[in-house]
């Protein structure tokens, strides 16, 4: 019973953003069908965007959080308009898409390192208080990721089910040549929701950051694993996401515990993940001949 409550309680709080971060990706997925490697970066300006304003104005962590995440919604938003539309517009291939957002990729971590250098950087932030949790220390900064996931996700999960936006994206994401005489501008829902994701991501990686150092491989050490929650999580929708999220950040803890060895764990996960993918890829390919 220890060993699981201990699970329970170090997995939901520290591996919160790893849920958070899967919920953007997983719009972004489901509405264009991009595997977009560029969001990792959009994880990694999160954290540079919060260091950064903590650092330079002097404010805290709670303070900068918004605003950190809204930065990097911007820059999603601007990468969109700037590089992923026009490609679209000259009906730019899905392979060929997926190089261009590895190259953003590229471009974006480089940029990072020429502003703010290649050493890990910090939040200035006093030590956190430990609050024990079912006999588990846990600091103020992961039980705010906790809650702080539990709020957007049920907003977003709100938001995309019961608005008239929401409804909007679900129907651009099914058919957009439908969704077009349906009177949907997809513009408008498009850019919303790589706002909305560019936030969930820049959110998360603030929340990396102060957890650990912020470093221009934040994000991409952590994509592999958001791709396959993402991915996984997809067909049940956002409920799914954050299900699969949850259960994979037990998981990783508890294998963790087990073993000693966190690698291990996610080596581990992400093979169980490329199973599941495959044996769903297989059923539908016979449910197709069928």
């Amino acid at each position: 019973m220890d060993f699981i409550l201990q699970s329970l309680v170090i997995g939901l709080t520290e591996n919160a953003p790893l849920v958070l971060a899967a919920i953007g990706f997983a719009l972004l997925y489901k509405l264009t069908g991009l595997i977009n490697v560029a969001y990792s970066e959009t994880i990694t300006l999160g954290a540079y965007f919060g260091m950064w304003l903590n650092t330079t104005y002097g404010l805290d962590f709670y303070t900068v959080l918004i605003p950190a995440g809204l930065l990097a919604g911007v820059v999603s938003l601007v990468t969109y308009l700037v590089l992923f539309r026009p490609a679209k517009r000259r009906n730019v291939g899905g392979l060929e898409m997926i190089i261009i957002s590895f190259g953003l990729s590229i471009f974006l971590r480089h940029a990072l390192q020429f502003v703010f250098g290649y050493p890990e950087r910090f939040f200035d932030v006093p030590p956190p208080d430990t609050i024990m949790l079912f006999g588990v220390g846990v600091t103020s900064f992961r039980l705010l990721a906790l809650a702080s996931v539990a709020v957007i996700s049920l907003l977003l999960w709100l938001f995309i089910q019961r608005t008239s936006y929401g409804l909007q994206m679900r129907a651009l994401a099914s058919d957009e040549a439908l969704a077009k005489v349906s009177g949907i501008r997809p513009l408008a829902v498009t850019m919303l929701v790589w706002a909305i994701a560019g936030v969930a991501g820049g959110m998360a990686g603030a929340f990396y950051g102060v957890g650990t150092s912020v470093s221009p491989l934040l994000g991409w050490r952590q994509f592999l694993l958001i791709l396959m929650v993402a991915l996984v999580g997809r067909n049940w929708g956002l409920g799914g996401v954050i299900a699969v999220g949850i259960c994979t950040s037990v998981a990783l803890v508890a294998m963790a515990l087990q073993f000693d060895q966190a690698l291990y764990a996610q080596l581990v996960l992400i093979v169980i993940f490329i199973v599941i993918l495959k044996v769903r890829g297989s059923r539908l390919a016979e449910t197709a001949k069928v």
